[in-house]
């Protein structure tokens, strides 16, 4: 039996018709659930490739509450808290009253840099904190 393949990416074609276009093997594809993978042919061989999900995006805003909750399941908030103290005033009205944390500020881009969080380190805390 003939089984055909796409010979610009490989894909697996499943088919009664093949089109003149189509690359073939006498190789047998593996089973495989289509709506769970895909099956390429890679010149000698079949390869199942099974799609690796997107990680969910990064909040861009959290509220206060659960970044203060983030912060001190981290270990973070009395040294946050301190470094606030150091800040113009600004930031410290900022950092008070505020409702909400956006990670694209400027006083959180300080912040996390004065704590040695790089931009993955916070990444994570606004991805938990969002859960919290």
């Amino acid at each position: 039996m003939t089984h055909h393949y796409s010979p610009h990416t490989g894909e697996h074609i499943v088919t009664d018709d093949p089109a003149d276009w189509m690359g073939s093997t006498d190789v047998a594809p593996p089973p495989y659930d289509a709506a769970a993978a895909g099956c390429f042919w890679r010149g000698t061989a079949w390869e199942i490739v099974v799609p690796t999900p997107e990680a969910a995006p990064v909040p861009a805003v959290i509220s206060m509450r659960q970044a203060r909750l983030v912060l001190l399941g981290a270990g973070l908030l009395d040294a946050v808290n301190v470094g606030i103290q150091g800040m113009p005033q600004a930031a410290q009205i900022e950092w008070e009253f505020a409702s909400e944390v956006r990670r694209d500020n400027a006083l959180i881009a300080t912040l996390a840099m004065t704590q040695g969080l790089d931009g993955a380190a916070l990444d994570s805390l606004f991805t938990l904190g969002a859960t919290l």
